[in-house]
């Protein structure tokens, strides 16, 4: 049995393989300082604003920028050695040095230039500790080569002029000697050596008491003897002063850099650990970005729901091969609290039951991990598993022994936000005794309320699992045929062993197979046949689920095409009545004028009946005129029903691909069967089309020709394009809003429609202020009568 609490189990971490996964992370840490500290495994202090930093990782490295920094040395041994009085540090250790303070400033420099990119990143490293003085006076003392520099003081510089100027003497000196022995033949090599720190000639031993001088060695054979001149005696016993004094210096030079690090031990400290936990964000968004790895739902609740989520590590080991590693699509609601997998030996039940476990595990650790993003999780705060992978020979307990003592250790530690994972729950006794006793285990984690997965072959549990409320059963897909785990996950199904059928594909003969079979009680044969009977129901069920689902979305396709084509037409309406009134407005302006001409006319000849006769006459046609004009207006911009049309003749619903036949017809609307629904639309939206030519249309939507007018459901996640919102509270509602936004953009669905009522009128403005922000939002307007009125919103999507 282990556990994760703060102090995390090694063996857990290897029984779930999360041990491999984070030593493949760490290969991925720029220093020792990171690595090791992935490596700790241990818990981050602010789980969720670790995984937001390490997804904001993810996506800087995504957008294939270079980290701010190119250098992070370890430099722990380094501010350890400085705890210690008058201890001192050399310059490449005080290179290290400045090179973690100029990472680290680079880096903070960096996050809070792109803190609207990355605010979580920034929040994270403006706790970095900004140093200037140090890095500098470093800078000033010590090259990129680790050598201090003439210039780091004026006693160095003097120094350094006077060795520089002795060494050029010594050398001239050298070489006018060299000539002379050259000359004289004394040499057994033509070359200035160095023996013992000074400059010496290769005599030959014969010739050793011809140059005076002092030997400092002679070669291995005795054949050479390397004598200092006795005239450069002086002038090398000068270099050697000067050598000494250069030391002496250099170390009064780091010592003062030393100290100056050591005034500000823990803030450089503070800086070594904000950058190795960087490094260490660092490596888990690299694995993230190899892997494909999401950051789930977080869940504040007990849902667990995982969609297309892989095993982390086989994903890893098989070269991220998706045909290798079988994604597991699991879910699990608030109320139920424990799930029962059984199926056949091999057919994955352990896998997914580990793949569970090392998904939470990661993510309590600050990973990412490979699964959809609609995938939901808990955060759990301990994790127990037995898995029986490791018996207690050392303890002298047999594998049932080991296996009910590491229950015992569960039920003693496991609290209500615990996971535990217990594979083969009583399998190693008596079939009826361990089924009594897996009863009692997961009734005493119900009463607790702890989140549990089992594996189990024994059937007694499984018929247990479908009666026990809170308990669910889960069964691993085996193909009857093929006689091959397909490693799906089916929930709610109990799996059968399939031993008969395992023992046949194993080349055992029919009559020993029949003869086993003959052995098996009347009670398993039913309760195999039972198992056989719901899985076959249940998967009636699931296919008929879907079918009704994919009829409800293809309805509701069907309707945002008419809201689309309604909303076409009342825009085309809208034109030619624009244009039309404009026309109006000219000849009333131009009536206008003309009648303020005969206004005048008449003041002019006041009591003269022929110019009022003539005015009113004028009046009248010109009232005439325009009447004709707007009724021509009103003929245009109203759309023209086939009068044609009757009951039975198949149409074409406006400009989309849908047809149907019509079955009613009651004065300007029609009723119109398509396919398995009915609608009522306005009869001058239908178009008469031959039953060749709707079987045309239909043959181009499947296939997807009319692209842009028609389109499929490719995923069952949204359930329609119509959201209530009654009942609930405005935050409530604006999160509904917006996973019903975010839905239809995933679906490419044109249109929706938000129910929120009339009432107060409260929730239809707040629904209206979160429409205007949204970007993925078109337009909105309130509902025609027919479609709701101002109790309804319909969204066009962008």
């Amino acid at each position: 049995m282990d556990e994760t609490t703060v102090t995390e189990s090694v063996s857990l971490f290897r029984k779930l393989e999360f041990d491999k996964v984070a030593r493949h992370a760490a290969g991925f840490c720029i220093s020792a300082m990171g690595s090791d500290l992935l490596m700790e495994m241990g818990l981050p202090d602010e789980c969720e604003r670790e995984l937001v930093r390490v997804l904001e990782l993810k996506n800087f490295l995504l957008e294939g920028e270079p980290l701010p920094f190119s250098r992070l040395p370890d430099t722990r041994f380094l501010l350890s050695k400085l705890e210690v009085l008058d201890s001192w540090l050399n310059a490449a250790e005080l290179l290290d040095i400045f090179y973690l303070l100029q990472s680290s400033a680079q880096l903070r420099k960096f996050m809070f230039t792109s803190r609207e990119r990355f605010p979580a990143l920034n929040e994270f490293t403006i706790r970095i500790w900004l140093e200037k003085s140090i890095q500098y006076s470093i800078s000033q003392a010590i090259d990129e080569r680790a050598v201090v520099r003439d210039t780091a003081s004026d006693a160095l510089y003097e120094i350094r002029k006077k060795l520089g100027e002795a060494r050029d003497g010594l050398r001239r000196k050298m070489e006018r000697i060299l000539r002379r022995c050259q000359n004289e033949g004394w040499l057994m090599e033509e070359t200035v050596a160095l023996k013992n720190g000074r400059q010496v000639l290769p005599l030959r031993v014969e010739n050793k008491h011809r140059l005076p001088g002092y030997i400092q060695d002679y070669s291995q054979t005795g054949q050479t003897v390397f004598v200092e001149p006795a005239e450069t005696l002086e002038i090398s016993n000068r270099i050697q002063e000067l050598e000494i004094a250069e030391r002496r210096e250099i170390e009064r030079i780091l010592k003062a850099l030393s100290d100056g690090v050591r005034q500000e031990l823990e803030n450089v400290r503070h800086n070594e650990r904000i950058m190795a936990a960087f490094d260490s964000l660092y490596a888990r968004a690299r694995l993230a970005v190899e892997t494909g790895s999401m950051l789930p739902k977080i869940s504040a609740g007990r849902r667990l729901k995982i969609v297309k989520g892989y095993h982390p590590w086989l994903f890893i080991s098989h070269g991220f091969s998706k045909e290798k590693v079988f994604p597991l699509d699991m879910e699990l609601d608030e109320n139920e609290q424990v799930l029962v997998i059984s199926g056949p030996n091999a057919g994955g039940k352990s896998v997914a039951m580990k793949t569970v476990g090392l998904l939470v595990c990661m993510l309590r650790h600050g990973y990412l991990v490979p699964c959809s993003e609609s995938s939901e999780f808990p955060l759990f705060n301990s994790i127990f598993i037995e898995i029986g992978d490791e018996q207690s020979i050392e303890n002298d307990l047999s594998t049932f022994s080991s296996h009910l003592s590491a229950i015992r250790d569960i039920l003693d530690h496991a609290q209500p936000d615990s996971l535990v994972l217990i594979d083969e729950l009583c399998s190693g006794t008596d079939v009826e005794e361990g089924s009594a006793i897996a009863r009692a285990v997961i009734e005493e984690l119900l009463e607790r309320g702890v989140k549990t997965i089992v594996t189990t072959h024994l059937g007694e549990l499984k018929l247990y699992a479908h009666r026990r409320e809170g308990v669910v059963n889960g069964a691993m897909e085996f193909d009857r045929h093929g006689l091959a785990p397909t490693f799906r996950f089916l929930k709610g199904v109990p799996g059968n062993s399939f031993a008969f059928a395992m023992m046949r594909r194993m080349g055992f003969s029919d009559e020993i197979v029949n003869r086993a079979t003959g052995f098996l009680t009347t009670g398993h044969t039913g309760l195999e046949e039972m198992i056989e009977d719901f899985r076959k129901s249940a998967a009636s069920n699931r296919e008929l689920e879907r079918e009704l689902r994919r009829e409800r979305l293809e309805a509701e396709s069907i309707r945002s095409a008419l809201t689309l084509q309604r909303a076409e037409l009342r825009k085309k309406m809208q034109e030619l009545k624009s244009r039309g009134y404009r026309d109006l407005d000219r000849q009333l302006e131009q009536a206008r004028k003309e009648i303020r001409d005969l206004v005048r006319e008449v003041k002019e000849h006041p009591g003269d009946d022929a110019t009022l006769h003539k005015a009113r006459t004028k009046l009248a046609g010109m009232k005439r005129e325009l009447a004709v004009k707007g009724e021509q207006v009103e003929r245009e911009v109203a759309p023209q029903a086939d009068l044609s049309i009757r009951p039975g003749d198949t149409v074409r619903i406006g400009d989309t691909n849908t047809t149907g036949e019509v079955e009613s017809i009651q004065g300007d609307s029609a009723v119109v069967q398509c396919g398995n629904f009915r609608l009522t639309t306005a009869l001058r939206g239908l178009k008469k089309i031959s039953r060749a030519g709707a079987k045309k249309l239909q043959k181009e939507a499947a296939t997807g020709a009319a692209a842009g007018k028609s389109w499929s459901v490719k995923s069952s996640t949204l359930e329609s394009t119509r959201l209530d919102l009654r009942g609930l509270t405005g935050d409530e509602a604006i999160a509904e809003i917006g996973r019903f936004i975010d839905a239809l953009a995933v679906h490419r669905m044109p249109f929706g429609t938000i129910v929120h009522g009339k009432g107060s009128g409260a929730l239809r403005l707040r629904t209206a202020e979160f429409l205007k922000q949204h970007s993925r939002v078109k337009s909105f307007r309130l509902g025609d009568w027919q479609e709701g009125g101002a109790g309804v919103t319909v969204v066009e999507m962008r």
